[in-house]
């Protein structure tokens, strides 16, 4: 989790739930006809991983924390790539030391942004004295660092699960989900299925809330947990009971798979479908239906005949969401923030002939 010092929760006792692990049904690249749905309102089983108590590592302590490390280097991972870890001073130069856990970030499901990160090995008491009392660990996105302990803060809660919600931080911190922050929203396809954004504009969720009571609907953190089950999953890992983040976003299989989608073939632009209709005094009108599987900016931009004037207009159904009329030429747009199909109506109120809408949606 993200959570700024004097505003941690504290950590709760953990039950280790022993289970059969499903495996992971949706592959990465089925994920795209998942994620055109919503997520239904079904009860959740009270099962998953444990809260991680963290806290947000400010650019400046960042720096300081990187100036202060006296050993250690760049390691290379199985798949090829490279990632920076410093260790602290406590700890013998044992160069095994960070080279397991360059092995061990590079076994996560990740992208290119692994190369990005520097993390930095502390004790315990070392890391609360950076991070905040009660904090495992912290992330930074300035620096793209991450603190925390190579050691297990309880016998059944490992040091692994501690720093894999902490990449899940700096995965969000490397993916656009424009115009949303994604380290606060989560990525692309996960929020969208999970509906973060309608559900933070009805008060359900509470995007970089670092404080109780919104700290269990802050979906930031919700997203790291879920890239931790991923990780866990894929590993054979019992995941214990899931405690803090709310029950509505555990994870089902869909949002587990959008979320592999994210890391590995991340969300980067909008694109671009273009539509025409022949309007004239006699069809003054046309109506599209347009899938909108994923939240984001909907642009809209129609060009008429030479000395026509046009009318565009976003609908949710009977809702209408934006409108925008002029000449021969008018642009709209609206954050689709929900509804999974919108329908744009161009309308003529001068000339006639072919009318080009082209519509760019994520």
């Amino acid at each position: 989790m993200i959570q700024r010092a004097g505003g941690l929760p504290p950590l709760l006792s953990l039950l280790v739930v022993v289970l059969c692990v499903a495996a992971l049904a949706p592959a990465a690249g089925a994920a795209d006809a998942h994620v055109l749905v919503t997520r239904p309102a079904l009860a959740r089983i009270a099962v998953g991983p444990a809260v991680v108590p963290d806290a947000l590592l400010t650019g400046k302590r960042e720096r300081t924390l990187l100036a202060s490390a006296t050993w250690g280097g760049q390691y290379a991972t199985p798949d090829g790539q490279t990632v920076t870890i410093q260790v602290s001073d406590a700890y013998p130069q044992d160069q095994s030391l960070p080279q397991h856990w360059a092995d061990f970030l590079g076994s996560l499901v990740h992208g290119p942004e692994l190369s990005r990160l520097v993390m930095y090995l502390a004790p315990q008491d070392e890391v609360s004295q950076v991070c905040g009392p009660g904090a495992l660990a912290c992330y930074g996105a300035t620096q793209s660092t991450l603190l925390a302990s190579p050691e297990d803060p309880a016998p059944d809660f490992s040091a692994e699960a501690v720093i894999t919600h902490e990449y899940g931080h700096h995965v969000a911190a490397n993916r656009t989900n424009a115009p949303f922050d994604a380290i606060d929203y989560g990525t692309k396809r996960w929020s969208s299925y999970e509906q973060i954004c309608a559900g933070a504009q009805t008060g359900r969720f509470f995007p970089g809330a670092e404080s109780e009571p919104n700290y269990q609907l802050n979906p930031g953190e919700a997203f790291a947990e879920t890239y931790r089950v991923l990780n866990e999953r894929r590993a054979g890992l019992p995941e214990p009971p899931w405690q803090v983040v709310s029950q509505s976003l555990y994870p089902d299989d869909i949002a587990l798979a959008a979320v592999q989608q994210d890391v590995l073939s991340p969300w980067t632009t909008a694109t671009a479908t273009t539509k025409t209709a022949k309007l004239s005094k006699r069809t003054k009108s046309h109506t599209f239906t347009l899938a909108t599987p994923l939240d984001g900016e909907l642009n809209a931009s129609v060009r008429g005949p030479a000395h026509s004037r046009t009318s565009i207009v976003v609908l949710q159904g009977a809702k209408q969401l934006t409108r925008a009329s002029g000449g021969s030429r008018v642009t709209a747009s609206v954050t689709i923030c929900g509804p999974r199909t919108v329908k744009i109506r161009v309308a003529r109120t001068a000339g006639a002939g072919t009318f080009r809408l082209v519509v760019a949606k994520p």
